[in-house]
């Protein structure tokens, strides 16, 4: 709304007013003709002739300055018009990306949860192991274990990271790529370190 009135005040007043003195100025013109060198509306061609070329030398140069306003006012709009392309544009492209990288931090959340699964698995096959052999292979299910916190761990961050993806508003591309790396590689260095 700001904009518009502000709009307005560059430059729909000032063209308003030209557009009003110009009138005026037409009036004023053709009394001041009329008065001076006519004594009021002549039948005779010459008279409308010099008329004419009166106007014209007059009248046509304000008509000339008003039409320059009006070009001016398109040319601003047009330039307006473009600003609010690029931007639209811009913001299209920052929605895109954002929404590309929280697929893929979904993706991510998916491969933990297999890895997840498969820990859960591992760790429920070692302690079945255990219980009918009774071999003690504390060192598998303790590595096992220690996989299993590490991905829930890992998955937690991954979550966090999505969540404040999602929420964040971000000015550029760059800035969102950069809060997505520098969370990846706080998730697991080794896996999300990209060089």
């Amino acid at each position: 709304m700001e904009s518009e009135v502000e709009f307005v005040y560059r430059w729909g007043r000032p063209l308003n007013i030209a557009l009003l003195s110009l009138g005026v100025f037409v009036v004023v013109v053709a009394s001041f003709y009329f008065s001076i060198f006519n004594n009021g509306i002549s039948k005779s061609s010459d008279n409308w002739s010099d008329f004419g070329t009166f106007v014209g030398g007059l009248i046509g140069p304000a008509i000339s300055l008003v039409t320059l306003i009006a070009l001016l006012r398109t040319i601003d709009l047009q330039l307006d018009q473009s600003a609010h392309f690029v931007e639209d544009g811009r913001s299209a492209r920052l929605s895109e990306f954002k929404a590309t990288q929280l697929r893929l931090l979904d993706q991510q959340i998916l491969m933990y949860e297999r890895m997840i699964d498969r820990y859960d698995t591992d760790v429920v096959r070692i302690s079945e192991y255990m219980r009918r052999s009774g071999s003690a292979r504390t060192e598998d299910l303790n590595k096992a274990n220690q996989n299993l916190a590490t991905a829930e761990r890992e998955i937690k961050c991954l979550i966090q990271l999505s969540v404040e993806v999602s929420l964040m508003d971000f000015d550029t591309v760059d800035e969102l790529r950069e809060k997505v790396k520098s969370g990846l590689l706080t998730v697991n260095s080794k896996i999300y370190d990209l060089g």
